[in-house]
Formats: C-alpha cells, sequence, structure tokens
C-alpha cells in the first residue's frame, strides 16, 4: 500500500502483464484528485474566512504576506532558467492541475503557438473555474465572491475568492521581484463558458503594456 503506484506500473509492463499495468495506471488517475481537489477547497475556505472576518483587503494582504515566503523564490528560478524550459514545466503544471482529466467538470487546456509566445487556455482551468463549475460558490457554505472592485481581482464585482491569488502570483508580485508579469493572463469573462487564458512570452519585453497599467505599475524601460 505504501509503494508509488508508477513503480508498480513499470513492474508489471516489465512482468509482461499489461492489463494490469493499464489498471494501475487508470487507478493512477484519481490518487491525486482527491488531495488536489481538498487542498483547492481548503485554500477557497481560509480565503473566504479572512473575507468575512477580516474584511476584503485582508484578502490582498494576506496574499502577499504569504506569497513573499513561498512564491518569490519561485519567481526568481522562473527568471533564470531558459524560457523554453519554463514554458514545458508551465505545461506539466497544468496536466497536473488537470488530475489527469477524471472527476466532474475536469480540468483541461490547450495549448497554441505563435512567433512571440505560448498561449495556455483551460477550459475549465482545473482549479478555481472548477470550483465555481462544480457549485461550490453556491448556497450559505459557499466560498465568498468580491463584493468591491479590486486590482487584484480584475476590478471585477462578483469575482470569484479563490481566483484572485492569480493576479498576485502570475503579474502583480512578479513585476515587483523581476520586473515583468510571469504568467500575463486574462480571466475568463463567462466562468461557466469561457477559458482562462494564460500567456508565455518567448521574450518579456513583447508582452503587453496592459498587465502593468491595470495595478497602476510602470513599466521599467
Amino acid at each position: 500500500m505504501s509503494r508509488p503506484t508508477m513503480d508498480r506500473v513499470i513492474e508489471a509492463i516489465d512482468a509482461g502483464d499489461l492489463d494490469g499495468a493499464k489498471g494501475l495506471c487508470e487507478a493512477m488517475k484519481h490518487e491525486w484528485r482527491f488531495l488536489h481537489d481538498m487542498m483547492v477547497d481548503g485554500i477557497a475556505a481560509s480565503m473566504t474566512w479572512v473575507k468575512e472576518n477580516c474584511g476584503e483587503e485582508a484578502v490582498g494582504e494576506s496574499q502577499k504576506w504569504a506569497m513573499e515566503r513561498y512564491w518569490k523564490r519561485s519567481v526568481e528560478a522562473i527568471d533564470s532558467r531558459p524560457r523554453k524550459e519554463i514554458v514545458q514545466l508551465l505545461a506539466a503544471t497544468w496536466r497536473a492541475h488537470s488530475t489527469s482529466g477524471v472527476g466532474p467538470n475536469p480540468g483541461a487546456f490547450e495549448v497554441e503557438e505563435d512567433d512571440e509566445k505560448i498561449t495556455f487556455r483551460m477550459n475549465p482551468c482545473g482549479s478555481g473555474q472548477r470550483l465555481w463549475r462544480n457549485g461550490r460558490y453556491e448556497g450559505d457554505n459557499g466560498f465568498a465572491l468580491m463584493e468591491e472592485e479590486h486590482d487584484w481581482a480584475y476590478n471585477r464585482k462578483g469575482f470569484p475568492i479563490y481566483c484572485t491569488h492569480c493576479t498576485f502570483m502570475n503579474e502583480m508580485l512578479p513585476i515587483q521581484w523581476v520586473g515583468y508579469p510571469v504568467y500575463p493572463s486574462h480571466p475568463p469573462g463567462d466562468y461557466d463558458h469561457d477559458p482562462c487564458t494564460w500567456y508565455w512570452y518567448k521574450d518579456p519585453a513583447d508582452i503587453p503594456d496592459e498587465h502593468w497599467d491595470r495595478y497602476g505599475l510602470a513599466r521599467e524601460r
């Protein structure tokens, strides 16, 4: 019970038990989803508590405090590594967030490339958008929506609280730390139908000014 499932898959293949290996692969799809979804729910619940007990501004302040301690070093690593390597790691991240396409409203994404950038279109995003489509913002015990307009909530009232972390993680704080947004993004217009879109620019100099302007930040020329 304690051995990694993939080790058992490899052993089954080596032993010629292909049906057993396939069965283990199918079972493995579900192992990560339970933990993944529980952690996403836990984050959204904790953020909701902050909003209801400390106010909306505290939602933003708490994320800044936390990301200084766990995300800043990752952004600095992203900035220092080859950009082609990072886009491959980002794709791996979204495969993990999609939890192998299992569960209700499973995460899914498409990738496109042009001369300037790689575009990731998640529909739905495997975390925040799945919370929405799975009804986790509904009812008396639902997670919170933003009541006011905040630049860290794309200046949208009714914005889902979990998804506010994307502005800090992708754009606002990386601009302050390394001078540019690592994953410039556009949230869905309609969370029930539209994709969440992230970009990875081959050259950060090509990132549009809008990703600075939305926070009132000046781009270093």
